[in-house]
């Protein structure tokens, strides 16, 4: 009962949230880079972390505590979309109003949590290869470490990740993110599926389960990781029906028939480019 209800209520969200749309949907963004390479999911003691999907690696390294879950994803997604093209980014000015900006609640428990992810994504750094070339080398997110609040109401990201990892970010869609980013799993591959849509150069594409494996596991083995893929991605369809009968679990690999974007295009949705990485 327990996971089938939990997945009741997540549809049960979904459908409500999609359903209140009206009129075109709101564009927002995320950045590409962590729609192909995700944070961890689950907290993890870990001081390294190592995603790669091929041409694209990503290593995440701490003296502290990696960031994970759906906080340090809320915390990314704010950035990438109050961010200007100087990496300044417009945090808000009390630790209250970030918590509501972030769809949390103000109770001591979320106020925790804030803190933790905050400080965890402060205390990390980034080493990014594209094609075996670094492009980043271990460098932290924030020009400056230890964010905490109450602090100023700007911000400033390195300058290497404002080069390299929020100068590209992916359209998506605002009812989509607010229904699916309570769930990690599900907002990665919702992200990681709109990254697709503008990405795909054929037809038809195969990506094995292992190389899956490698961008979204979460400390599974390869059978449990493909049916709790399979589970999470029929969540994401009901967000994201253009994926229907496009994206097919097969036994050896997932399958990718050319499918439209979750935006529709038009300047707003090509404010930035979203395919400079594969």
């Amino acid at each position: 009962m327990g996971r089938s209800g939990n997945n009741s209520r997540k549809l049960e969200r979904i459908v409500k949230l999609l359903n209140a749309q009206n009129g075109e949907p709101e564009i927002v963004y995320y950045p590409s880079l962590v729609c192909q390479l995700s944070l961890p999911m689950a907290s993890t003691e870990q001081k390294l972390f190592f995603r790669d999907s091929g041409k694209v690696a990503m290593q995440l390294s701490t003296t502290s505590h990696l960031p994970y879950g759906t906080i340090a994803r809320r915390i990314l997604f704010y950035i990438a979309n109050h961010i200007s093209r100087s990496g300044i980014i417009n945090f808000p000015k009390s630790q209250a109003s970030l918590l509501k900006a972030l769809g949390l609640g103000t109770s001591g428990a979320d106020v925790k949590r804030l803190k933790v992810q905050l400080q965890a994504l402060s205390d990390m750094t980034l080493t990014v290869s594209r094609d075996q070339q670094t492009v980043i080398s271990d460098a932290p997110l924030f020009e400056r470490s230890g964010l905490r609040y109450p602090t100023t109401a700007l911000s400033q990201l390195s300058e290497p990740v404002k080069h390299q990892i929020f100068q590209s970010l992916t359209p998506l869609n605002k009812s989509a993110v607010d229904a699916l980013i309570q769930t990690p799993f599900a907002f990665d591959l919702y992200t990681w599926l709109a990254w697709r849509a503008v990405s795909l150069k054929k037809p038809v594409t195969r990506v094995s389960w292992l190389q899956l494996h490698r961008q979204f596991a979460s400390n599974q083995n390869l059978a449990a990781f493909k049916q709790h893929f399979k589970r999470q991605l029929a969540l994401v369809a009901l967000a994201y029906p253009a994926i229907t009968d496009k994206v097919v679990c097969e036994s050896d690999v997932l399958v990718l028939k050319r499918y439209q974007p979750h935006v529709p295009p038009g300047p707003a949705a090509t404010k930035l480019s979203t395919a400079s990485v594969e």
